[in-house]
């Protein structure tokens, strides 16, 4: 019989056994998958357009009808995402007050990128 104060240490090192066992998805790869980049929130980027001199990156946010915009080279990175972009009146929601300038300034811009990445990268059925 195992003494109670092993069995503790003995179902932690199984543990850890099988979790390095388990096929886990990389989230980050260095160089940048081509095929579809990963950002740092783990969320695949659709498309990058250059707006005012900065790279923006559009993001898909899973499972809801919204993109998330970040910077590629300036930090803080985030910028916020654009909602609604099912309907013909997209919005500008912004995350990172330093930001706000800049975002409220190139508005038209990121939404006309948001709609036009919204549009090439979903389908809609028609019946």
């Amino acid at each position: 019989m195992i003494p109670d104060r092993y069995t503790t240490r003995r179902i932690r090192a199984r543990y850890i056994k099988a979790l390095n066992a388990i096929p886990l998805p990389v989230r980050r790869t260095d160089p940048p998958d081509p095929a579809l980049p990963i950002d740092l929130a783990g969320l695949p980027i659709l498309a990058t357009h250059t707006i005012d001199d900065r790279a923006v990156r559009y993001s898909l946010v899973m499972g809801q009808t919204r993109l998330r915009l970040t910077f590629k080279d300036t930090c803080p990175a985030l910028i916020g995402h654009i909602i609604n972009l099912e309907t013909d009146n997209p919005r500008l929601i912004i995350a990172e007050p330093l930001q706000t300038e800049w975002a409220l300034a190139n508005e038209t811009a990121l939404l006309h990128h948001a709609a036009k990445t919204w549009q090439v990268n979903t389908k809609t059925c028609r019946n």
